[in-house]
């Protein structure tokens, strides 16, 4: 399974670099960025706005990803104190001595005779 990743990740390296080799051009010319009310006051190099969305990208995926791992925490915490209070009901269950029926035993033994 993991060479079939590795390859995956390998053919989409090649296809973004022939997206950059067919288009130097288009990332060297200067561009203004506008988000809401806000505008750069300068244009921008393609690249540069480029970089900034994948900052922005990787900003906002890493807070997701710390919201989820807190979450996961969380889940591994209630569930590890739900493990151990199961383990201890199961140990006083195991140390209750067991009370033999021996009214059924007499009648299966008086059958046989």
């Amino acid at each position: 399974m993991w060479i079939v990743r590795w390859i995956f990740w390998i053919l989409v390296l090649f296809v973004i670099i022939i997206f950059v080799t067919q288009n130097v051009e288009f990332l060297k010319d200067a561009h203004t960025l506008e988000f809401l009310f806000w505008k750069t006051s300068s244009p921008l190099p393609m690249w540069v706005i480029m970089f900034i969305s994948f900052a922005v990208g990787i900003l906002i995926w890493l807070i997701g990803s710390i919201f989820k791992l807190l979450q996961l925490k969380s889940e591994v915490r209630k569930v590890s104190k739900e493990n151990v209070a199961l383990k201890k009901e199961l140990d006083t269950l195991r140390n209750i001595p067991l009370d033999e029926d021996t009214d059924i035993d007499d009648t299966i033994g008086q059958d046989i005779l």
